[in-house]
């Protein structure tokens, strides 16, 4: 904005007029304001001493004054903008910290669980090797037993047996696994007095569901020898269905230790009253009937 003479005017957001006879007095006291000395705002003819720099505020009036003298007017200073500095506090910086924190764990375990899981191979155990099957009673037609738990640890832990003949009490006793004949006579109350105990095998070990007949002097024995060397057919003597233990029965051809037991169970209940009466029990078909007839009687 130009003056009133036409000169050029510093660049300035606001002039104030002054009257020339006001003049001198803010020369005036722009000088006592600005001087450091409070002596050289009254001598403004004051030299500078030589090798110094003049005080920053004795350079300001002097601006001041020539350009009052120049224009007219006095300048505006502008006010330099207060200088911000951002300076956080302690509890600032530690809030600010912790928050930074937490959201890089939340990235992390957020990148953790979208990954795909990697495959894990299980060890496949090794096959158990197979017990043996047991021997097929097919030629005999035998039908398979119990086989559950509690059969299987019966059979293990016990045997029944049905003692007969020259005892004291005739019946069914049981007895551990692994017992023998003599256990089987002391637990019917052990022989008589004209029981003929040298013509058994006491030794014997006892088959789970057999007969134990104690014989008196010369009764013959059914099925001859207990002592299991020899077979009926050999001995050419028939075996009774109803007198013979589970030894004498096994040796009978197409007879195991399973049907053996089995017949003596059906004569405990029922003794037989003819060979045909075999086929009652089961696992003895028609056909192991005929192979019987001959060597059996009741």
């Amino acid at each position: 904005m130009p003056s009133a003479d036409g000169t050029p005017r510093p660049s300035v957001r606001a002039v104030i007029p002054l009257d020339p006879t006001r003049s001198r007095d803010v020369r005036s006291r722009l000088r006592a304001l600005t001087a450091p000395d409070p002596d050289a705002a009254d001598d403004p003819a004051r030299p500078v001493p030589s090798g110094s720099r003049r005080p920053f505020g004795d350079a300001l009036a002097v601006a001041a004054e020539r350009y009052a003298d120049a224009h007219g007017v006095l300048p505006v200073p502008h006010p330099e903008p207060a200088r911000v500095r951002w300076r956080p506090s302690v509890r600032s910086a530690l809030a600010g910290a912790v928050a930074l924190a937490l959201v890089a764990g939340a990235v992390v375990v957020r990148s953790v669980a979208t990954q795909p899981g990697h495959p894990v191979t299980l060890p496949v155990p090794a096959p158990l090797a197979s017990s043996p099957a047991p021997p097929s009673d097919a030629t005999s037609g035998a039908a398979p037993g119990p086989t559950g738990p509690g059969a299987t640890a019966t059979a293990a832990l016990e045997v029944v047996v049905d003692v007969a003949g020259e005892v004291v009490r005739p019946g069914v006793v049981r007895l551990p696994a692994g017992s023998r004949v003599v256990d089987a006579i002391e637990a019917a109350g052990g022989a008589t007095g004209g029981a003929d105990l040298a013509r058994l095998n006491l030794a014997r070990v006892l088959v789970d569901a057999e007969q134990v007949l104690v014989p008196r002097p010369g009764d013959p024995l059914p099925g001859g020898p207990t002592s299991g060397s020899s077979s009926a057919s050999s001995a050419g003597a028939l075996v009774d269905l109803n007198l013979a233990d589970a030894a004498t029965l096994d040796t009978l051809p197409g007879i195991g230790p399973v049907l053996a037991g089995r017949i003596v169970e059906h004569r405990t209940q029922r003794p037989f009253g003819s060979v045909d009466e075999l086929v009652d029990v089961p696992g003895i078909g028609t056909a192991l009937l005929e192979q019987l007839r001959d060597l059996v009687r009741v």
